[in-house]
């Protein structure tokens, strides 16, 4: 409780002056509203928002850590700093910077709950995964780039959701009908779900019949080339 206390202050504390800046975004001018967010940017990492979106989500969440440990309440507030300057953009009919601004939080996101540091047993886990939804729904209307559905297929897996890593590994073939090497993954994926328990696909919404299935469809696909 201590530690989910501790970590939902952090969150309240980094997020007052991004919140006052979105509540306020349609009476405020564009360069005002991205200086205010420049503001909270460089509070967080010492760099402007431009900055920090041309730095790789590895190097940001290597800036995060501190002896070894990855400070993840301030790796979810950039997400939404860059979440929020998306919807900035977007209000202005930049439309092009607010899909490169939403990609960003998703692809920032993805590679926080990948990390060691995030386990599908913490708290954190459920802030970070409600973040990833909430940067997926600005997407909706765009495509996600190649790379982002294959983390998003290890985001799925990691956290037990096995129909919606079946559901993105399914739209990833049809997308990408001559890689073998994502159905690859498809196969050892559907192997190991064979090996778990029922309980456990039951509560990612999958069965061991369904997994016998896709596998078989899987390794077809696979055996064609």
């Amino acid at each position: 409780m201590f530690k989910r206390d501790y970590f939902m202050r952090q969150i309240e504390q980094m997020t007052q002056v991004l919140h006052r800046i979105l509540f306020n975004k349609e009476h405020i001018p564009l360069a005002d509203a991205q200086q205010l967010l420049d503001e909270a940017s460089r509070h967080l990492l010492g760099l402007n928002v431009r900055s920090l979106q041309a730095l790789s989500s590895k190097d940001i969440l290597e800036l995060l850590s501190y002896h070894g440990n990855l400070d993840t309440a301030k790796a979810m507030v950039i997400g939404d700093m860059f979440v929020g300057h998306g919807d900035l953009l977007r209000q202005h009919e930049q439309m092009d910077g607010a899909y490169h601004a939403y990609v960003k939080s998703l692809d920032l996101l993805l590679h926080l709950s990948l990390s060691p540091e995030v386990s599908p047993r913490d708290d954190e886990n459920v802030e970070v995964a409600a973040r990833i939804q909430t940067s997926l729904d600005r997407l909706k209307a765009w495509i996600v780039p190649e790379d982002m559905k294959r983390l998003l297929f290890a985001h799925y897996e990691k956290q037990g959701d096995y129909a919606k890593a079946e559901d993105v590994l399914f739209h990833y073939m049809e997308d990408h009908p001559d890689q073998s090497e994502f159905l690859r993954q498809g196969v050892a994926f559907y192997k190991t779900l064979l090996n778990t328990e029922e309980k456990l696909l039951e509560a990612g919404n999958f069965s061991t019949e369904e997994a016998a299935e896709s596998l078989r469809r899987v390794q077809q696909k696979l055996d064609s080339f």
